[in-house]
């Protein structure tokens, strides 16, 4: 779909409705800057090829105007140059400047209806079947650029959409060739408590062959889904089945998935259950629940929703309403069980009148027979929540043990870490120190991570936080904010801006 036309139809929609009392103009502008460290720890190899960047700057412009129903709107992208925070620290980049439109839209909403055209994120059910959307943490993109429908009644809802999506192939990325995904989907209130979908989803993935009778590969999808709620309990189950076609060297292939949860309340327990059986559906439009506390896939080596299957299970427990005690395993396995993974997590929590004391425990184990790969975590975590007059305080400690064998190269250490926040009004500090300790005397400790982070909220539109030091790569969550984050050492400074 071609930009320049939404452009031109957008400026002239501005002109001719500013001047109108319903229309409303609104926006966010996101500016992100990193100095990163390239000497000592990180130093680069001298003999590979490449310009060593260290300052990075990206700036993103998200604009929308609203005129009764209608709404408008563009998102503008400038990175100088962009940063690819998927390298090693050590890599040397040979990024260039980028600068374009990463979404448009037009779009149209009432009660009983939606439609738009431009770009657009989209899931339905569960999101086995499909679910389009940007996830910058892990650099995924499955949006869509098309047409988007939904009519909600009394008793039903029918989602109809159609779209082109960035192909995964490095040539045909360079040939500007999209994938198209088109998707069918109603559901049925059949009565207060009992509601029933279908779904049809069809898939054209562009290939480079030479001498076939198809460049690209066709996947049929169909599914149905049941969600039974009552007071007592929940009951939410999915099944999809897929055909791939027209494929190249290969015969079609079949899957399936199959996605259920059930909840129990009783009294003061809540006690939950969810099944996943995934086979041949690793596709970049299905977003598959890891059905795990941790949200990890089987093994770091095992392509998820190639052939698995896994339970987890879950009991809550209030007593009061100063405690509550969590206690959630999981089991998941490849098809030939060479492939296993066990997870466990524990939380204990009590109210005081002015505090909070968490206690957590959670245990990861991955085994992978083929490859000779067998790896644990463990991990205890305290985390106190208090006040001080009027500063909140968080302190948390945490003392991660990891023990790996690599076809057996046993290593293992552990990773203590602490961290402390402080907020005062508009204003909170972010400090997180952690390390590693080989658990044998005969290497050296590993490395050490020490960063801080400063974040004000100004004029009542402004977010801005200023990251200093090393981090590790993980999930990080400071003032108020969870983010998967790759390894780092610099500064960064992000500032966000509504309007």
């Amino acid at each position: 779909m071609s930009k320049f036309p939404f452009l031109i139809i957008l400026f002239f929609c501005v002109n001719l409705i500013c001047s109108q009392n319903n229309f409303s103009l609104s926006g966010l502008n996101e500016i992100e800057f990193i100095y990163r460290d390239i000497s000592e720890k990180y130093e680069l190899n001298p003999a590979e090829n490449g310009q060593k960047y260290k300052s990075y700057f990206s700036n993103k412009l998200m604009l929308q105007m609203q005129y009764f129903d209608f709404l408008l709107g563009a998102k503008h992208n400038y990175y100088h140059p962009r940063y690819d925070r998927f390298l090693p620290i050590g890599s040397i980049g040979t990024e260039e400047k980028e600068n374009y439109f990463d979404e448009y839209f037009i779009q149209y909403e009432s009660d009983l209806f939606l439609g738009r055209l431009g770009t657009f994120e989209s899931v339905i059910g569960s999101g086995i079947m499909l679910h389009n959307y940007l996830d910058e943490d892990f650099n995924i993109d499955s949006r869509l650029a098309g047409f988007y429908s939904q009519t909600n009644l009394e008793k039903w809802q029918l989602k109809i959409l159609y779209g082109l999506m960035e192909n995964d192939d490095d040539d045909y990325q360079e040939e500007n060739e999209k994938d198209n995904v088109g998707a069918f989907d109603i559901r049925f209130d059949l009565t207060d408590f009992l509601r029933l979908g279908a779904s049809y989803v069809r898939q054209q993935t562009n290939r480079k062959l030479d001498n076939a009778d198809h460049d690209y590969s066709q996947r049929d999808v169909i599914g149905g889904r049941i969600d039974l709620q009552a007071d007592l309990f929940e009951i939410n189950s999915e099944y999809a089945e897929s055909n791939e076609y027209f494929l190249l060297f290969a015969d079609d292939k079949k899957g399936r998935a199959l996605y259920s949860n059930a909840v129990l309340y009783l009294d003061k327990f809540t006690l939950s259950g969810t099944y996943k059986n995934y086979r041949n559906f690793d596709t970049k439009i299905s977003d598959l629940p890891t059905v795990n506390h941790s949200e990890e896939p089987l093994h770091e080596s095992y392509i998820p929703g190639t052939d698995e299957q896994g339970f987890m299970g879950e009991i809550s427990f209030l007593p009061n309403f100063e405690n509550e005690i969590i206690l959630n395993y999981s089991e998941g396995w490849s098809g030939d069980s060479q492939i296993k993974q066990s997870d466990f997590y524990s939380e204990i929590k009590h109210d005081f009148e002015t505090a909070t004391i968490t206690a957590e425990f959670s245990q990861l184990e991955q085994l992978d027979n083929e490859g000779k790969n067998w790896k644990k975590e463990m991990t205890p975590v305290i985390t106190l929540d208090f006040f001080i007059k009027e500063f909140p305080i968080v302190i948390k400690g945490e003392y991660q043990y990891k023990k790996e064998d690599k076809a057996g190269d046993l290593e293992s250490h552990f990773e203590p870490k602490l961290q402390l926040d402080i907020s005062y009004l508009d204003y909170s500090l972010s400090l997180i120190a952690e390390t590693q300790i080989r658990d044998s005397f005969d290497t050296q400790d590993g490395d050490f991570w020490i960063g801080g982070e400063f974040a004000v909220y100004l004029y009542n539109s402004t977010d801005l936080r200023l990251f200093v030091g090393q981090e590790k790569a993980g999930k990080v969550c400071r003032n108020g904010v969870c983010k998967i984050q790759p390894e780092f050492g610099g500064v960064r400074l992000e500032v966000t801006t509504c309007f």
